[in-house]
């Protein structure tokens, strides 16, 4: 196994068309690594660096402690799972998985032992002998990530794997690969535009946007302390709701917005009474907005009066649009909340769990 090392890698197609930008980033060895970020930030072309199926631009790409910018493809030792699985239509799975190991002389007795073997781990030693056409999405999939395990690679690359799947087998597949991952104790990159899939199943996440990391932390401290106004809006689901406004002195320091007005609790307003007089966008996951009828501390909560405009239940629980005059909210909530559409009600905005960012720069000022 190995650890990866990107320093300042870079990539641009043609003149002015940079995909990546002075990229730097260690995945440790073992370690379970997410690049997550919205359609074409970089993140596939990044991995593909890795792989040796781009090439770099600029810097220096390490596997364990070999540079690679010059290693060829078949000779770094990695192994990849598409998007699109890349299996060979007229093959069976076990001449797909096999594939590989032929091609670099294995023994037949090594080749059926590690096919054997990656097939009891991944539950289809029955669908050995099917063409992919005769297999599922799922089962597709597993044949892929078999192809990979066979080889023993120093690092598993995966693109996407879980797009084409539906929402189920999705969630299937998400634990499937992370008892893999403990089984295999192998160093693993995985990229994905799923924030869901990022939070559940990485050690450690990298965001991305426009080719530049913009964070890399474990999964709770993102949601927690997101570094900027993109990482917060990106994890979540529904995303964080942000609100323009400025901080003005008022009952200590408020947060005044075009239609409400919500004070901020003592130790919040002392991380930004540095913005007094500034403008500042408000950010509030829509979980830590409750209905008036629950108990909570009033010297860390605003009370806002506000209109349902759409409710959506799910399930045990709900998301609920509310307007506050021109401000826009969206609530999460249990299902036993009773609110109806175009009712006017008051919810409770819970302050100490605020972000505020600068408006120019977009950085978290309450970190």
């Amino acid at each position: 196994m190995a650890r990866v090392w990107l320093d300042d890698v870079e990539k641009a197609f043609g003149k002015g068309v940079v995909a990546v930008k002075d990229l730097n980033l260690e995945i440790k060895d073992k370690e379970f690594m997410v690049l997550v970020g919205p359609s074409g930030c970089g993140k596939s072309t990044t991995l593909r660096m890795i792989a040796g199926l781009e090439d770099v631009t600029k810097g220096k790409v390490y596997i364990g402690d070999r540079l690679c910018n010059d290693v060829a493809p078949k000779d770094r030792n990695i192994a990849m799972v598409f998007q699109n699985y890349a299996l060979y239509p007229h093959m069976t799975a076990y001449q797909n998985m096999s594939f590989g190991l032929k091609l670099r002389k294995y023994p037949k007795e090594e080749v059926e032992k590690r096919v054997r073997e990656a097939a009891a781990i991944l539950g289809i030693e029955r669908l050995l002998a099917r063409k992919p056409k005769e297999l599922s999405g799922g089962e597709r999939q597993r044949v892929a990530v078999g192809r990979a395990i066979v080889r023993k690679p120093d690092v598993f690359l995966f693109d996407e794997p879980l797009s084409n799947l539906d929402a189920k087998m999705r969630v299937q597949m998400r634990a499937e690969i992370s008892r893999l991952h403990k089984r295999l104790q192998t160093t693993i990159i995985y990229v994905t535009h799923d924030q869901m899939e990022a939070m559940t199943m990485g050690e450690r996440i990298a965001v991305m946007k426009d080719g530049i990391i913009q964070q890399v932390d474990a999964p709770l401290d993102l949601y927690h302390h997101p570094i900027n106004r993109f990482v917060a809006g990106f994890i979540g689901s529904p995303s964080m709701n942000f609100v323009k406004g400025k901080l003005i002195g008022e009952d200590g320091l408020t947060f005044q917005a075009k239609s409400f007005k919500a004070g901020l609790p003592r130790l919040l307003a002392q991380k930004v009474e540095s913005f007094l007089g500034k403008k500042v966008t408000f950010g509030l996951r829509p979980e830590e907005i409750y209905p008036v009828d629950i108990p909570y501390p009033i010297e860390e909560g605003a009370r806002i009066k506000v209109k349902v405009d759409v409710v959506e239940p799910i399930g045990n629980e709900m998301f609920l649009y509310l307007r506050a005059g021109e401000d826009q909210l969206v609530a999460r909530m249990s299902s036993d909340v009773k609110m109806r559409v175009g009712e006017e009600t008051e919810i409770i905005l819970a302050m100490r769990k605020a972000h505020f960012f600068d408006c120019q720069s977009e950085k978290n000022i309450t970190l």
